[in-house]
């Protein structure tokens, strides 16, 4: 029992160093947002580059016995937290409370930014192009489901750029007041959460009726009044509407994975890995599509997704959205797209921004 007194007494004193650090850190950044204002260089105080220059160089370094996902977490708090001193970041996502998006947008800015809940997808897009929020964070794709078309066709008539991407692991769970799965008769959530689990539904309770919300959040605030309803939403869900848990992770794969998009308007800078997204429409004719495919593919630049959307109001006639890997500062990138605009009849870049495994 001495010994491990002595051990806590030892942990004691590295909390106190810790402690002593962490206010000495907040105080620099603190100057600095005051240089920053001064000579008003900056419309916000947040510099995301930053954070992943430190975020990068303290995992490389990184021996152990902490994870890097758990380093991550913990500087992506003492980012949150020395934000707040100046001016709390205000993060728009698909809410309400509780939801995957809410998760994603906390799991990306810390607990201290301000959240704020949007009804939709393109209500977020409006917050952040009239400055209601600093950024907003909108699901794109789903492992199982795949393109969450509605994202997409926000970027036609939006000015704001991608600045960065967050993906997600998704655990889905059937959530009730009833403790009795047989007892279900109805089953809410967000369409693609639905569709995740469709063929676990399918074989569990083949009879239940499936309404289609909003979101799982509320989903979940739906039916905690209803004893033969349930709703699949994540495990927080649960413990904020005060559900029983009657089955866990009933997604139809393991691996069910969410990327989000964070949007705002400033263009990311370039760090160690990047990604870089495009649209752009081009002649309907023979060969055109294969055309820009072998442009890529001659200039080695690795596509990571492409997907077409209807063009609105032009019958048959469709956009095409790119992931490729690459930040628009590459010269082969810059040299691509060059090409790319003088084939095209329409393109835009939607941003360069880090790329996550």
């Amino acid at each position: 029992m001495a010994k491990i007194h002595d051990i806590r007494n030892s942990i004691d004193r590295i909390d106190d160093h810790l402690l002593k650090l962490i206010n000495q850190r907040g105080e620099l950044a603190i100057k600095i947002g005051h240089e920053k204002s001064r000579k008003n260089s900056s419309k916000h105080f947040h510099v995301p580059h930053r954070e992943h220059s430190i975020i990068e160089r303290v995992t490389e370094k990184n021996n152990g016995p902490f994870t890097d996902e758990s380093l991550r977490s913990v500087f992506r708090e003492i980012f949150s937290a020395t934000l707040a001193l100046e001016k709390p970041l205000r993060i728009g996502f698909l809410g309400p409370e509780t939801t995957f998006s809410h998760q994603a947008a906390i799991k990306q800015f810390g607990h201290s930014s301000n959240f704020i809940a949007s009804p939709n997808i393109e209500s977020i897009f409006r917050q952040v192009e009239k400055d209601v929020c600093d950024y907003g964070v909108v699901p794109v794709e789903n492992s199982i489901e795949g393109v969450i078309n509605l994202t997409l066709d926000c970027f036609v008539d939006s000015p704001l750029l991608i600045c960065d991407e967050i993906k997600s692991t998704i655990s889905l769970y059937l959530l009730s007041k009833a403790k009795d799965r047989k007892k279900i008769k109805t089953v809410y959530s967000h369409p693609q959460p639905l569709g995740q689990c469709r063929q676990w539904l399918n074989l569990n309770l083949p009879n239940a009726k499936q309404i289609p919300t909003s979101s799982t959040a509320s989903a979940a605030k739906t039916i905690i009044k209803k004893s033969t309803c349930a709703a699949i939403a994540g495990k927080l869900a649960a413990e904020v509407y005060d559900l029983n848990i009657v089955e866990e992770n009933i997604q139809d794969r393991v691996e069910n994975h969410t990327r989000f998009l964070v949007i705002g308007k400033d263009e990311a800078k370039k760090v160690k890995h990047n990604k870089t997204s495009i649209m752009f429409s081009i002649r309907d004719e023979a060969g055109s599509l294969l055309k820009v495919l072998q442009l890529f593919a001659r200039n080695k630049v690795n596509l990571t997704k492409i997907q077409s959307r209807p063009l609105r109001d032009r019958p048959w006639e469709y956009l095409f959205y790119v992931d490729l890997e690459g930040h628009i500062q590459d010269s082969v990138i810059k040299k691509s797209l060059g090409t790319l605009e003088k084939m095209s009849l329409f393109l835009r870049l939607l941003g360069s921004y880090p790329r996550k495994d």
